[in-house]
């Protein structure tokens, strides 16, 4: 069933894409599956986010855009982070421009992801990271990535890594359990101490960033959610994929309708 919302109360939020070159052409991507989530459970209207060139990275057009939303979603990719852009976005000089490696790397992804936190961090704006984007939370605020997780623990790369002998929408069902917080800004959402959840990422977290709050963990010990620290709003990522089941899955209904409804509580204050 889809959320609707009248147009006076549905916000616009930006959904990061991610870069692809093919045969030389470089183009902006994104799953629709994301899109679909947003429309249909949490109510809002999407406007996907073009990714950024080294050149660009200084510009102003990303914050512009930023001003005219009402949340941010930073959606997940098979790419590596590559933390030393991400957190300096307009270091690397236009000589570098090997920037996208299909699966591996994909730097304008994260120049898009540093310049897009950056904005709505400073306007208090609603966040929902979907797996890379929990990683790209995690990095921009000072924390580190384990670069792989089958070397850190070779069942627990097994547990969280994608299964490539099943089929594509049978490689996000529930892959083992999470532990919730309790007194965290995700129990109120979730509504239980334990769920079960997809897993599909090579790296995870390894140090928390010092401005986040774990929210949920693996069987493991991964850090599965976090949230901002003193957030004004819910600026929440989860390591998981709710996107895929939303329709299916009350864990990730919930979670698309509780950033729906702070996405619709932020636009009221802009327009009061």
């Amino acid at each position: 069933m889809t959320l609707l919302r009248p147009e006076s109360t549905r916000a616009v939020v930006g959904v990061t894409s991610n870069r692809l070159l093919v045969d030389g052409v470089h183009r902006d991507w994104l799953r629709r599956k994301y899109l679909q989530a947003l429309n249909r459970h949490a109510g809002v209207a999407c406007v996907i986010l073009p990714t950024v060139d080294a050149e660009d990275a200084g510009e102003e057009v990303a914050p512009a855009i930023m001003r005219r939303l009402d949340g941010l979603v930073l959606t997940g990719d098979e790419s590596n982070i590559d933390p030393a852009v991400l957190r300096a976005p307009a270091s690397l000089t236009q000589a570098d421009r090997q920037d996208v490696e299909i699966g591996i790397l994909d730097r304008p992804r994260d120049r898009l992801s540093a310049v897009t936190i950056a904005s709505a961090i400073a306007l208090g704006m609603p966040i929902l990271g979907i797996c890379r984007g929990l990683q790209e939370l995690n990095v921009y605020f000072g924390g580190t990535l384990r670069s792989s997780l089958a070397e850190w623990r070779p069942e627990s790369g097994a547990m969280h890594a994608e299964k490539p002998d099943r089929p594509r929408d049978r490689q996000y069902d529930a892959a083992h359990s999470v532990t919730i917080c309790s007194d965290g800004a995700l129990f109120p959402i979730a509504r239980t101490i334990e769920a079960q959840v997809s897993s599909l990422h090579n790296q995870g977290i390894d140090a928390l960033a010092p401005a986040l709050s774990r929210e949920a963990w693996a069987p493991d010990g991964l850090v599965e959610a976090a949230s901002v620290i003193g957030a004004p709003t819910l600026q929440i990522g989860v390591q998981w994929h709710p996107e895929w089941h939303a329709s299916t899955d009350l864990l990730s209904k919930q979670l698309f309708k509780a950033f729906g409804e702070a996405c619709v509580r932020y636009y009221r204050t802009k327009k009061n």
